[in-house]
């Protein structure tokens, strides 16, 4: 286990710690901003906050300063009247055009290091523990 944590420490490292060094992008609102990036209608913030694994309380947090820099709006969902709406800025979405393009030649890097079969393997694994953790709670 001391090793599968030492793993998942470096790879995490290797892949946030730039984000953060080089945008003051923390995995949270990294995170946030790629769901709203694959969501170019827009989400309500329930949805975005299941989708990213984190409380309401919390993406509610992230979307306050998310919105105080410019980067999403939050809106009343036209459909919904009592609800909201999550999308991104002009300068959000630039933003994620900027970081996402090298941020996606690192993962590739990283995987490239494995085989097809293997990654494959690697994820099917790690889904496995994944089920059985949530399972067993």
């Amino acid at each position: 286990m001391l090793g599968i944590r030492q793993a998942a420490a470096g790879i995490q490292s290797a892949v946030t710690d730039v984000l953060f060094r080089d945008y003051h992008l923390s995995e949270g609102k990294f995170c946030v901003l790629v769901v709203l990036h694959q969501n170019a209608q827009g989400i309500a913030p329930s949805v975005l906050a299941e989708k990213v694994g984190v409380t309401r309380a919390t993406v509610s947090a992230m979307l306050m300063r998310l919105s105080r820099d410019e980067m999403v709006t939050i809106a009343t969902d036209t459909q919904d009247g009592r609800g909201k709406k999550v999308t991104l800025t002009s300068k959000g979405r630039a933003f994620m055009d900027e970081i996402l393009p090298p941020h996606y030649l690192r993962i590739t890097k990283l995987m490239g290091k494995l085989t097809e079969t293997e990654q494959k393997e690697l994820a099917r694994l790690l889904n496995k523990l994944r089920d059985e953790n949530t399972r067993s709670e």
